[in-house]
């Protein structure tokens, strides 16, 4: 990651982030300083009147010189002490905001992964492959109904044919015949919605008629139609019902759709835009033609931000083929598009971490947005402002960013003079990224604004001065400053004892050290208040530097987990598991197991996917070498299958948190989803088995928890400093130091930690085995619909 994290900037006396009562304090002090020249040269006048020895005269100029030079020292420290505080606090604020818009963009990257995994899976369910399949067999049926008809058609129209009784039923029965084959000749506008049902009506009507005609040798054909589209109706309407299941389970997407091979959409899951949705044909927009063109059920392709006759706003488009048989190797019969709700999405992710109010809302003059590959706003916290759709008016570096690269830049935004920070995607894991950028406007005057005291950390000023907290040029200035101090002081005290041998020639001599003495006190203990000043600041912007940490940790693990708890909503409904409960056979089971294996191997973050069956038999998994292994383990006593057992209905989800498991490998700890497998999919009603997930917990936390890691200036990980995942009997459930904090540890935490509310977060102290640490701890809030379990994350930094 390549950065300009500010520290070139020079900050003279004179910028105008200098804070006044800072610039009136250096002002005192040159005052002071500047005060002592006269006061040296007066020495040095005296000096000559008080002897006339050259020995004793030289002595006294030099002890003057010496107070001079210290004293052009100390001006220079103080002129270096602003530039380095400002510098300091300037690079901490980089790099917690860098972090800042790095992380929201990864969050989107993260999510994001998670919809190429959903497409390419869902794409795959047998209901929308036997529903385009179905649809496509009976449009080309319709052909053959249509040239049936015609000739009905003319037969009922030859003036020497007797069968119809009269005139009027016969103008009746050819605006009826019309009428079907206008809807066969156009068979896709059936499609729309009620068009079918209509069309249904209409020909039963006309199969009616014709059984009381002489043509009625054609009923048997026609009869036959009429059942195929009454069976249409069904698979369509089944096809929507599945799509809604999805929705019902992964609530952050705003439509999902089948659509034939000629573009034309079939069935989609939004039932309030299903009458706007169903018919439309969509074959000129580039999601569904490139899900046409994947060569199998492992690619998939994104739109980018793009308008869509789907939707009536700006669409995110995931996309990939339906394929023949549900086969991921099959011929592709149409394509599936899913609609991301990035918009929503996106705002939640937007506001977080960003500077509020005590009303919880966004400070004045601070703002978040989301640019796309080509910069353009694609959402931001405020639309009044940076309206979606316009350019970013940004810095030329910050637009331009390579892959993973961060940076910052000054730049007067809405009439604040404003520091913005930036971050382009990287994507995740095999996630490349849609090429997006992340970035945080934050005022100036908020990172320079004044810290409160660490007194009220129960650390001195003086501690934290020696502390691995602050910044080595810091600890430099203050040894510096003391050794000036002391330096000052001897002078003095030398130039004191040599005017007393001087006896009452030297008397002229003692008021000018004293006042040297008052003098260099003043200045320099005026120096250690703000170089303390300082070390508060530097801890205070490192405490909720650990603050976010913690809500990031705990944010991320959220979010991965509410997708868990979609996943096995969704999973629990697949007719190949309840088929395998109902007909419990051998073949069924496989059958089982392999589909199983076909959606672990799109969701690489499970270990296995487990089926049981009501008395807790596991008879299939993903992971088929282990299926013997398993077949020998009853878990009718695991809290999973027994939570899973009582769900009732498909919304729902059971969790067994964090536990050793005899269901993995090496017997080693596991996070089970589950929920009930229902008869025939259905959406409610008691469990006949239980599909259990194994979340690969280890490798996923350990991940999130790295990535929350303070770091120094130079990007790399503080030493001594670990991230801690505790569920909420504070015992430890992933960390990324085990030896000092290892799993399955009570964690001995500050009482202030248990009062926080769902998403708050707290800092402060913590003492650790004899050793001090500051840390940042942040409590679940959930996500969406999903309550999270009541876990903590904790970054904890090393004070020594």
């Amino acid at each position: 990651m390549a950065a300009d994290m500010g520290a070139a900037k020079r900050f003279s006396i004179f910028d105008p982030s200098i804070r006044f009562e800072h610039r009136e304090f250096y002002e005192k002090i040159v005052s002071e300083l500047n005060g002592i020249f006269p006061v040296c040269n007066q020495g040095e006048s005296t000096a000559m009147e008080i002897s006339a020895n050259p020995t004793e005269q030289e002595q006294i100029t030099e002890l003057m010189k010496r107070v001079e030079n210290f004293s052009r020292e100390l001006l220079d420290v103080t002129k270096n002490l602003f530039d380095q505080y400002y510098v300091a606090k300037e690079q901490l604020h980089a790099s917690i905001l860098h972090t800042t818009a790095y992380n929201k963009i990864n969050t989107l990257d993260r999510n994001l992964l998670e919809r190429t995994c959903d497409v390419r899976w869902w794409a795959l369910e047998t209901a929308f492959s036997n529903c385009i399949q179905f649809y496509e067999e009976t449009r080309k049926e319709a052909s053959d109904i249509f040239r049936l008809l015609e000739s009905i058609s003319e037969t009922s129209s030859d003036p020497d044919a007797a069968d119809l009784e009269n005139t009027s039923r016969e103008i009746s029965f050819s605006n009826q015949l019309e009428r079907i084959k206008g809807g066969l000749e156009d068979f896709s506008a059936l499609l729309k919605q009620n068009a079918l049902e209509n069309f249904i009506s209409e020909f039963k009507a006309l199969n009616n008629c014709l059984d009381s005609t002489s043509t009625a040798n054609a009923g048997k054909t026609l009869r036959s139609f009429l059942k195929r589209l009454i069976q249409l109706a069904s698979k369509i309407e089944f096809a929507c019902c599945r799509l809604e299941d999805i929705n019902n389970s992964y609530t952050l997407y705003r439509d999902l759709v089948i659509a034939d091979s000629e573009g034309f959409i079939i069935a989609n899951a939004n039932s309030e835009r299903r009458f706007a949705v169903l018919g439309l044909c969509v074959k000129e927009e580039a999601w569904f033609v490139e899900a046409l063109d994947t060569k199998s059920g492992t690619e998939y392709f994104a739109q980018d931000i793009y308008p869509s006759n789907v939707e009536e706003q700006l669409s995110l488009v995931y996309s990939t083929a339906v394929r023949e048989n549900s086969d991921e190797n099959g011929k592709v019969t149409g394509a599936m598009g899913v609609f991301f709700d990035f918009q929503g999405e996106a705002q939640i992710i937007l506001e977080e971490y960003m500077p509020m109010d005590e009303a919880g809302q966004i400070l004045d003059g601070c703002y978040s947005m989301f640019t796309n590959s080509r910069g353009k706003i694609i959402a931001s916290t405020d639309e009044n402002i940076l309206e979606v759709g316009q350019s970013a008016h940004l810095p030329k570096r910050n637009r331009a960013l390579n892959d993973g690269e961060i940076m910052n830049s000054y730049l007067v935004f809405e009439g604040f003079d404003s520091a913005v920070f930036s971050a382009r995607t990287d994507g995740y894991l095999d996630y490349r990224g849609l090429g997006w950028s992340s970035h945080v406007i934050i005022p100036k005057s908020h990172i320079f604004e004044n810290s409160s005291d660490a007194d009220i950390y129960n650390i001195s000023a003086e501690e934290l001065l020696n502390s691995k907290i602050i910044p080595d040029i810091n600890k430099q200035t203050y040894r510096k400053v003391q050794d000036d101090k002391e330096s000052i002081q001897l002078i003095s005290l030398n130039g004191i004892v040599f005017a007393s041998k001087l006896g009452k020639r030297g008397g002229a001599l003692g008021p000018i050290f004293n006042q040297i003495t008052k003098s260099g006190d003043y200045v320099t203990s005026r120096m250690e208040d703000l170089l303390k000043e300082m070390a508060n600041a530097e801890l205070q912007l490192n405490l909720k530097a650990l603050e976010n940490f913690s809500k990031q940790a705990i944010d991320l693990i959220d979010r991965n987990l509410f997708e868990r708890s979609a996943d096995i909503r969704w999973w629990a409904t697949d007719e190949y598991f309840w088929t395998a409960l109902l007909n419990p056979t051998e073949e069924n089971f496989i059958k089982a197991g392999n589909r199983l294996k076909v959606i672990n191997g799109s969701y690489t973050m499970y270990r296995n996917l487990v089926l049981s069956d009501a008395n807790g038999d596991i008879h299939a998994c993903s992971r088929t070498e282990l299926k013997n292994e398993l077949s020998k383990i009853n878990v009718s006593d695991q809290v999973w299958f027994q939570m899973g057992m009582r769900t009732t209905l498909s919304s729902e989800y059971a969790v067994q948190d964090v536990a050793d498991s005899n269901l993995e490998k090496n017997k080693g700890r596991s996070l089970i989803y589950a929920n009930g497998v229902r008869r025939n999919g259905e959406r409610e009603g008691d469990s006949i088995g239980v599909l259990g997930i194994l979340f690969d917990w280890d490798t996923e936390a350990k991940k999130i928890l790295h990535t929350c890691l303070p770091k120094d200036r130079q990007g790399m990980i503080i030493e001594g400093s670990v991230a801690i995942y505790t569920d909420n009997q504070s015992e430890i459930i992933e960390t990324t130091d085990t030896e000092r904090f290892p799993v399955g540890m009570k964690l001995d935490l500050p009482d202030q930690i248990f009062d926080l509310k769902a998403g708050d977060t707290v800092s402060g102290l913590l003492e650790y085995q004899e050793k001090r640490y500051i840390f940042g701890s942040s409590r679940t809030k959930g996500y969406r619909e999903y309550e999270g379990l009541g876990w903590f994350a904790h970054v904890l930094r090393p004070i020594f």
